[in-house]
């Protein structure tokens, strides 16, 4: 696409703004895209028509379905004439092969149901991507409007559906069968079905247009979004004002010197004198007076005339006259009070209103506060063995000799459960120093907690444990024997290190 050649004013618009523009373009060039899309769908609709003709229903379902691949000729002449092209229908319905997608069956089954449609129909034919690229690119260029654009256009025609049936059902002149509206929609054994599928056929194809242009229009704007054609059409207008203007320095000289020598002549060459008027020439003021009523008699010049008009002056009967009204009108006194009894009763209910909003108001204050002064529920004593369980972040309470259990652990091929027991029974130490672990916590975030509460050689200690508990858990890889020997070591350093400092 080439951004410099489109008719239309390139400049960053919104989804709506864009879906408006859309409209216009259906708007003006409505019936080159009308009959192309009829070029498109006229086969099918005539080739179903003889095994179908007995269920009309059954004959407008494949047209249905098939929308898609009526749409991509509209849009294929709609993508040449915005960009100066403007081809022929005739043209056009040589090109349709050329203006179907490459992989029709996909636009036919799950591309047929998604409500953005419209949108991708232009990606799809006018740049081609496959796989993995259309979606990427589609993701690039997506936006939320195109999916409202297939709820409303799908409104629209069932509108214009609606509106012609009932145009037929009530228009019709005396005489003439009438249109039965129960028929047209359930009865498909009657003409009235057919004529209900025509008139959706006619809705189908004269929202196609708008639904086209709309969709291309909206695909326009996200490319002049992303990629600034907006900023490269001025830089081009600048380029070739600039251009012009070097090229229009050579061809100055000329007309320049040219003006200055006629300036020149017209000071040095004297000008005639005016010529005075005889005496005889000159008007009187009588003469001259009568001379201009002659002139603004004229039609040209003016004239009067007069016009009448009704302009309302109020009411100007009698009100004392009896015969005047319809019947006896209401005292002044008894409107009046009236209307105060209405006033105050409007001014009682809302003052009703706000103290029960006050009340209620007050009642959730009341409870909040009561809440908040209640002490918290009692937690029950845990026992030992549920305290150490608790402490190791598991339900089954830890062995007294870790490095004896997680050997054997090893020796039965455990691996995964002797580094899981390793790391249980790290966290519990973690959290008899104090620290707060909840059960739910991460092994990151057991990571962090012990960076800025544990000793930096327990921290060291519990990151070389994680990473390789997560490359056993997660990367399912078989520990290292002397990197587990190694953590073992380091764990009664550190427990004796412990006892030390206590």
């Amino acid at each position: 696409m080439d951004p410099s050649r489109i008719t239309a004013t390139i400049r960053p618009r919104s989804a709506w703004e864009s879906i408006d523009l859309g409209f216009a373009l259906a708007r003006t060039w409505f019936l080159p895209l009308w009959l192309c899309w009829w070029v498109a769908a006229a086969p099918l609709a005539l080739a179903t028509l003889l095994p179908l003709h007995r269920r009309p229903e059954l004959w407008l379902l494949p047209l249905w379905w098939c929308k898609p691949a009526f749409e991509a000729l509209p849009l294929y002449w709609l993508s040449r004439a915005l960009f100066g092209e403007r081809l022929p229908v005739a043209t056009a319905a040589r090109r349709l092969p050329q203006a179907l997608p490459p992989r029709l069956w996909p636009q036919l089954l799950w591309r047929r149901i998604g409500v953005s449609r419209a949108f991708s129909m232009p990606v799809t034919l006018l740049e081609a991507p496959k796989g993995a690229a259309r979606r990427a690119r589609l993701r690039v260029l997506g936006t939320s409007a195109a999916g409202w654009l297939t709820i409303i256009c799908a409104h629209l025609e069932t509108v214009l559906w609606l509106s012609a049936s009932l145009l037929l059902a009530f228009l019709l002149p005396e005489g003439i069968p009438r249109l039965d509206l129960a028929a047209l929609a359930v009865d498909s054994a009657s003409m009235a079905d057919w004529i209900g599928s025509l008139l959706i056929l006619g809705a189908l194809s004269v929202m196609a247009p708008f639904y086209v242009a709309a969709g291309f229009a909206l695909y326009l704007g996200r490319r002049t979004h992303l990629e600034a054609w907006d900023l490269e059409l001025a830089f081009r207008r600048g380029r070739a004002r600039r251009e012009q203007t070097r090229r229009g320095h050579g061809r100055r000289g000329a007309p320049a010197a040219a003006a200055v020598l006629l300036v020149a002549l017209a000071l040095v060459v004297p000008l005639p004198p005016a010529q005075a008027l005889t005496p005889e020439e000159r008007l009187t003021p009588e003469e001259a007076h009568t001379a201009i009523d002659a002139v603004l008699a004229e039609p040209d010049f003016g004239g009067t005339r007069q016009e009448w008009t009704w302009v309302y002056v109020g009411n100007l009967a009698d009100a004392s006259d009896d015969d005047s009204g319809d019947g006896p009108a209401l005292p002044d006194w008894l409107i009046q009070a009236v209307a105060v009894t209405v006033k105050w009763l409007l001014l009682l209910a809302a003052a009703t209103a706000l103290a029960l909003l006050a009340l209620r108001l007050l009642r959730d204050l009341r409870a909040r506060a009561h809440r908040r002064r209640e002490p918290p529920p009692q937690q029950p004593v845990q026992q030992p063995a549920q305290a150490q369980a608790r402490r190791g972040g598991t339900h089954t309470a830890l062995p007294l000799d870790i490095p004896g259990a997680v050997r054997e652990r090893l020796a039965a091929g455990d691996s995964r459960g002797a580094l899981a027991l390793l790391y249980r029974a790290q966290i519990a130490q973690l959290r008899d120093a104090g620290l707060d672990l909840p059960d739910s916590a991460t092994e990151e975030e057991c990571l962090a907690a012990a960076g800025r509460r544990a000793r930096p050689e327990q921290a060291a200690w519990l990151t070389r444990l994680v990473r390789l508990w997560q490359g056993v858990a997660y990367g399912h890889r078989r520990p290292d024997p002397a990197a587990l020997e190694s953590l073992l070591a380091d764990r009664a350093t550190l427990m004796q290190g412990r006892r030390g400092d206590a």
